[in-house]
């Protein structure tokens, strides 16, 4: 299951990269509904790379993924549904979409159905409301350019569970990036806001929640470079959240764990053994076992530390590379 949401990730973060120029090169084929999905075909470690770049195929597999699991687990899941609802639209004159997962959200938002109707866990309203609302307003913005009745209201509902100080409530898990603490909810819903179509930052709702976000960052540190890249990317469309020697900052820090063969790793990204709220032993055992540094990087857990290795992979590549073109850098030479 690992295996098929990291290649799903890959996938999605590409095409949220590509050059819309590029899009309408291929035959438009009839879209993969729920009535006709099949599962993906099972992975094996020697399956031959494809011998050309395929719009066609890639659009083909996201709706297969997204589609199967929608059949299957009725779920707006956090690692599928969510990101293949943001990305989708880069491709609509590749391949038609049948529509099937954009309602399936809708109906979510208006109260016809369960966004996690199988999950017992009593800690992620925050969560569903940011990631729902996050994934309408992005579709939104790359579809239609407007911004849909049912997206303002989930926009609307993910402020009325906004606390204090700033943040919401969010799953603590040991799976980094996403449910480490709540920063990347706060940064995501940031996101959310400020990418919305027709000004929606401005509106009474988002602006006091915006303030929120900002008085929760300046006294919450990103803890790692994913993190920091998060809040880059967020602040291209929130203003107030980071100065411009701050995001030069960070992009430059990204650019620093390039890997020699031209990519990132995501351990570059989600090590946090410099994050002073930890357990500072682990930290330091962690930073002293054989190969920290050239072979692994760690990231200290609530219950044991983890060794990811410092190979280049696909979400780290296609992120940074996101991120660092949503912040400005152009793509021609650039790294």
């Amino acid at each position: 299951m690992q295996t098929l949401v990291c290649r799903w990730v890959i996938v999605t973060i590409a095409v949220l990269s590509i050059n819309r120029s590029v899009v309408g090169q291929e035959n438009v084929t009839r879209p993969i509904t729920l009535e006709n999905v099949e599962p993906s075909p099972a992975f094996a470690p020697d399956e031959p790379f494809a011998k050309v770049f395929s719009l066609e195929r890639a659009a083909r597999y996201l709706d297969t993924a997204a589609l199967h699991w929608q059949k299957t687990h009725a779920c707006t899941a956090c690692h599928t549904m969510l990101p293949y609802l943001m990305a989708r639209p880069a491709l609509n004159a590749v391949v038609p979409q049948s529509g099937e997962v954009r309602r399936f959200f809708e109906e979510v938002v208006a109260g016809k159905r369960e966004a996690m109707p199988n999950y017992t866990c009593n800690d992620v309203d925050g969560a569903v409301a940011i990631g729902v609302a996050s994934a309408m307003a992005l579709n939104d913005r790359w579809s239609t350019g407007k911004l849909h009745p049912l997206t303002r209201q989930a926009l609307d509902r993910m402020w009325t569970l906004q606390r204090a100080d700033g943040a919401w409530q969010w799953p603590f898990r040991d799976t980094p990036p996403l449910k480490l603490n709540e920063h990347h909810g706060v940064t995501l819903a940031a996101i959310a806001a400020g990418m919305a179509p027709d000004d929606y930052a401005n509106t009474p709702a988002a602006a006091a929640g915006l303030a929120g976000v900002r008085r929760y960052m300046s006294t919450t540190k990103p803890t790692s470079l994913h993190q920091q890249a998060m809040l880059l990317w967020a602040s291209v469309y929130v203003e107030g959240l980071l100065n411009a020697d701050a995001k030069s900052e960070i992009l430059s820090s990204l650019l620093e764990v390039q890997r020699s063969d031209g990519g990132w790793s995501l351990a570059s990204l989600v090590d946090n053994t410099n994050d002073p709220s930890l357990d500072r032993v682990q930290a330091i055992q962690a930073k002293a076992e054989r190969g920290y540094g050239t072979e692994f990087l760690a990231y200290v857990g609530r219950d044991r530390v983890y060794q990811s290795p410092l190979a280049s992979d696909g979400y780290a590549t296609g992120f940074v590379i996101f991120v660092a073109r949503q912040a400005g850098l152009p793509g021609s030479g650039a790294f």
